[in-house]
């Protein structure tokens, strides 16, 4: 697999991740910038390796490792669309599947 595509892939999860912040802030009328990243439920900041886009839902299960409310499912599905796309495009740039 070429490096690209799976560069392309991690800075379009990271992007899905920012994305969720605009999604679940600007409704509520939250700043984008401040306060930092935290559960919604028990307000309590994250840890940076508890940003990681996709890795960091796997490994907490879900959920808010201090209060264990759940996290919603929305957040994966939108870091995992924007990597595949992200990536996709990447592939495409690179010239698609070699064949023969």
């Amino acid at each position: 697999m070429d490096l690209m595509v799976v560069f392309a892939a991690m800075l379009g999860a990271a992007l899905g991740s920012f994305l969720n912040v605009v999604i679940s802030r600007i409704p509520s009328g939250e700043s984008l910038m401040h306060p930092g990243s935290h559960c919604p439920a028990c307000g309590r900041s994250l840890f940076w390796w508890e940003n990681i886009p996709v890795v960091s839902f796997m490994m907490l299960g879900g959920r808010c490792r201090t209060c264990r409310a759940p996290i919603g499912l929305r957040h994966l599905a939108v870091e995992v669309a924007s990597g595949a796309a992200a990536a996709a495009a990447a592939f495409a740039i690179r010239g698609g599947a070699r064949i023969g």
